[in-house]
């Protein structure tokens, strides 16, 4: 199966139960595959702050995510659990805005996997976010 299907598959499957991963319903998965994922969403008033740009929250949540996709291409496809994950933001996003969310596994060994995401608009012109990964992937 290619691992652009299986990663839009595996967020049919999230999308299908009733759980915090409703959240990514816009979430449109682009490319995935050799450690990498790469997304888009239309920000959207379920997505804002009080102060009406993107919420920190879900920013993390879209970086947690995609790059448990991007990782799921890599290696032995496991999920993995997160162990780690810091997020730098830069940019708002505003409602309407179109933002990319690129995320790239920056070394997978046996038992750790490290990942890089960065969030951004207008094309690639502007960062929102930059995140890293940290996820555990070895034996249970």
């Amino acid at each position: 199966m290619c691992k652009t299907k299986l990663i839009t598959s595996v967020l049919e499957h999230v999308l299908k139960t009733p759980n915090f991963g409703q959240c990514l319903q816009k979430l449109q998965i682009i490319s995935a595959g050799n450690g990498n994922c790469k997304a888009q969403l239309i920000i959207s008033e379920e997505h804002l702050n009080l102060g009406g740009t993107l919420h920190g929250g879900f920013t993390s949540t879209l970086i947690d995510c995609v790059s448990t996709y991007a990782v799921m291409t890599h290696g032995n496809n496991s999920p993995g659990v997160s162990v780690d994950l810091n997020i730098t933001f830069m940019k708002p996003a505003l409602p309407g805005d179109l933002i990319t969310i690129d995320a790239k596994t920056v070394r997978g060994g046996k038992t750790l996997a490290f990942l890089a995401v960065d969030i951004t608009k207008d094309e690639g012109k502007h960062v929102i976010a930059h995140g890293r990964h940290t996820k555990f992937v070895g034996q249970k």
